[in-house]
């Protein structure tokens, strides 16, 4: 997806392709609300969650637009730190030895593979922006496995893109460009494979803790360096391999413990 964004991103900028992002998730809630049987339980958890994802995938489209599509996914992918921290102040989920172990060592593989990739992280506003987005993207992973006890995964996506579209949609209008054919067709595999993938990790977290999905999330980053060297012919070098080697190896002994 994050690929598939930072394409569309040549010449369309990030609150319009976000936007978009949420548009097809509406699309897809749609059809989904005609063949299922849908109930709002925990609204206030719903509106939450929904308010800090929408920030959170909107700050990284934007990072993603002006900084290397690999730093700006490891920045957000810092996440898991604060998934563990929320969960454990607000939805009482037992913070572990191993899982501060297994955490450490997949973010420094994480920091490994960024700067090699990104020659050193310059802490600018469009760094700031993946941060931040690191920051909310750990309280919306905290508020669905708090949802998910009571509302479904339908109802849980449907608040994340509903809002997304309110809060993306000002923005995406006041910088608008009109999409060409190439443009709908990056914007559809954007919509396709987002879609695919929240609908996945929201149902995991009915069966797993917050803080192991955050660990097992930082496959994201190193999927994104691996795609990126594949498709956009990014160089891979040898430090970058040796991070994705620590941050797998991370993602295995979290999944375990």
């Amino acid at each position: 997806m994050a690929i598939s964004a930072k394409c569309t991103m040549a010449h369309l900028p990030g609150a319009e392709v976000a936007l978009f992002r949420f548009l097809f998730g509406l699309c897809a809630f749609g059809v989904a609300a005609s063949r299922l049987r849908l109930q709002v339980v925990n609204l206030r958890g719903l509106v939450l969650r929904g308010l800090f994802g929408a920030l959170a995938v909107l700050l990284y489209f934007i990072a993603i637009s002006k900084i290397p599509v690999g730093a700006a996914t490891l920045l957000t992918y810092t996440a898991p730190i604060f998934t563990a921290l929320f969960a454990a102040l607000f939805i009482g989920e037992r913070l572990t030895l191993s899982t501060f172990l297994a955490l450490g060592l997949a973010l420094v593989g994480v920091v490994l593979v960024l700067r090699d990739q990104a020659a050193g992280l310059g802490w600018g506003i469009w760094e700031a922006c993946g941060l931040l987005s690191a920051v909310l993207s750990g309280a919306a992973v905290t508020t669905i496995r708090a949802v998910r006890k009571t509302d479904g995964s339908w109802e849980i996506f449907c608040a994340f893109c509903l809002v997304g579209v309110l809060v993306c949609a000002p923005l995406a209008v006041h910088q608008w460009v009109t999409p060409t054919a190439r443009d709908w067709q990056l914007l559809a595999a954007v919509g396709v494979l987002s879609i695919s993938g929240q609908l996945l990790f929201t149902y995991a977290l009915r069966h797993i803790r917050a803080a192991t999905a955050g660990v097992i999330s930082q496959l994201t980053p190193v999927t994104a360096f691996a795609l990126g060297a594949l498709l956009l012919h990014d160089p891979v070098r040898p430090p970058t391999l040796l991070g994705a080697a620590l941050t797998l190896l991370g993602v295995a002994w979290g999944a375990r413990y």
